[in-house]
This record gives C-alpha cells, structure tokens and sequence, in this order.
C-alpha cells in the first residue's frame, strides 16, 4: 500500500531552491531550465524571435510573433500613388477609405489613412514592393499556418465562407471593434472598395487580400464582421476591389 505524507513548506525550500537561473526572480526561465533537465523543450520555444516593429518605407510597423510567424501588426501603408474607388482596373492601384482624389500627400493626411492604412486592388498587393526585405504579404498558406495556431481545425482550413469559432474575434481590435485581440493583431473594420466604385462597409467589415492567385480576375481574401466570430475565406470577388494587406516573414 503506497502512503502519501505531507511535506511541510520548510522541507521542500531546503531540498529544492526553484530560482534555477539565479536571477532572484522564478517564472519562464526558471521552468525551461527545468524542463531542460529531462531533455524537454518549452512549448513555446518555437526557435525564432520576431522584432517588436519594423521600419519600412517611412513608417514604423507593430510586429507580433503567431506560432512560428512574425507578422506586422498593422495594414500595410505603402502609397506610391493614390486613385479614387472607380479606378477599376487590372493594374496596380491604391486607394484611402473616403478619399476621392489623387493627391498622395492630401490622402496620407486623413484620419482613414492613419487608422486604416492604405487599400489596394488585388495586383498592386502582388506586384508593390508592400513590405520589407525578408518579408512578403501573406498567402493564402500563410493565413492557413496562422488560423491553425489559432485552434481553428484542419477540416476547416481549405474551406470556403465562414470558418472557426471564436478565432475571427481573436484578430479584430478590442477597443474600436468588437473582437478580443488576443494577439495583438489589431485588425480593424476599415470597409472595402465595390466594383461599382464606391468605399462602403467602414465600421462593420474588413476586406484582407491574400496574395495568391486563383483566377485572371479573381483572388483568394479573408474578411472579418461585426455579426460573425469567424474568419471568411473566398476567392469570388473581383481583383478591381480594394482590400488591406499584411505582411509575414518569409
């Protein structure tokens, strides 16, 4: 018969000191050296180390780790030119929520630029130089790695429209929107472009493309919604359309 005795408080400071790295304090180190004595690893030890911004183009980028992942934290900014939203065409355009001109310079002043970052249209966010070196807008692979560190099922990862649970409120903000922000992604409802011209649906949607090919004039993109805990995934909206992009480590 196994007996279990109690060991009193003192007995178990003057057999085990828990401070293992010295440093006067016990938390994470401390626990990695531990498990390193049993040859095991930190779950969260995933071997890389993301930057906490990253300089580009004149702006200074947030940056968050996702699993193995470093992506911005912010919606790529990058305006070499700026159209309005009836510039509907297969060449490269950007565009500022509510912004109807063509003054770069007038359209980096507006509240929807510093909020929002720029839109673009499916080939200026294949074709711009978006993001730093190293570093590329993200995939439709890319959003696959990531949703899936964030617990959303394998079934579910190559499906169409709306997918997971709770992982849709994870991304969007949490003080100007109504997700969770569990990770500091930060996404918020900065509307879209219509194929009919006009901006439309600031405050309760966000158009993310993806910068992977489906067809001549369709592309892959996320969205997330104020009515939905969910993230959408498609690829039936025209390449004319303006959405945001991030940007991930290669």
């Amino acid at each position: 018969m196994l007996v279990s005795l109690p060991v009193p408080s003192w007995g178990q400071e003057s057999c085990f000191n828990p401070d293992l790295s010295n440093d006067g304090n016990v938390g994470a180190a401390d626990l990695i050296l531990l498990l390193s004595y049993f040859d095991m690893a930190w779950p969260l030890d995933t071997g890389i180390t993301c930057p906490t911004n990253m300089e580009h183009q004149g702006h200074e980028y947030g940056v968050v780790q996702m699993g193995n992942q470093c992506w911005f934290s912010e919606n790529c900014r990058h305006l070499p030119a700026v159209s309005p939203p009836s510039s509907l065409e297969y060449t490269p355009h950007a565009f500022v929520l509510g912004y109807d001109g063509t003054d770069v310079a007038q359209a980096m002043t507006t509240d929807a630029y510093e909020t929002y970052g720029a839109l673009y249209n499916f080939v200026a966010v294949t074709e711009w130089d978006l993001c730093p070196s190293g570093w590329h807008t993200a995939t439709d692979q890319d959003w696959f790695e990531m949703e899936a560190h964030m617990g959303l099922q394998e079934t579910e990862l190559n499906t169409l429209g709306w997918r997971g649970e709770a992982q849709g409120d994870h991304l969007k903000d949490s003080l100007n929107w109504n997700g969770t922000d569990n990770y500091g992604m930060g996404f918020l409802p900065g509307g879209q472009t219509f194929t009919n011209g006009t901006f439309g649906n600031e405050g309760a949607y966000v158009h993310i493309w993806v910068a992977t090919e489906y067809t001549f004039t369709k592309g892959w993109y996320r969205a997330l919604m104020t009515g939905s805990d969910g993230i959408f995934r498609s690829n039936n909206v025209s390449k004319t359309m303006g959405g945001y992009a991030r940007c991930v480590t290669d």
